[in-house]
């Protein structure tokens, strides 16, 4: 290898490394999100059986996902309130 292609790969290594560092507070939310959204789906199942008619939807799914456990709180409120 001669020290052109050190330097770019250097270069490209430093690039993959700034673009790693910038996008992985990005991709914690996203991951947050969508294990929240799981967990409310399974919660909101729950609560199905329980005889609470919440449906799963889209709607729903956001506000879990977004608030996590005080999400299903809030929809369960709202469920004995409507």
């Amino acid at each position: 290898m001669d020290s052109t292609q050190i330097i770019t790969a250097m270069i490209f290594s430093c690039l993959a490394l700034m673009t790693l560092i910038i996008l992985s507070k990005p991709i914690k939310f996203l991951l947050k999100t969508i294990a929240n959204a799981a967990v409310g789906c399974i919660a909101i199942m729950i609560l199905q059986t329980m005889g609470l008619p919440i449906g799963i939807n889209y709607m729903t799914v956001l506000f879990t996902g977004l608030l996590g456990i005080p999400g299903i709180a809030g929809l369960l409120i709202l469920c004995v309130l409507l």
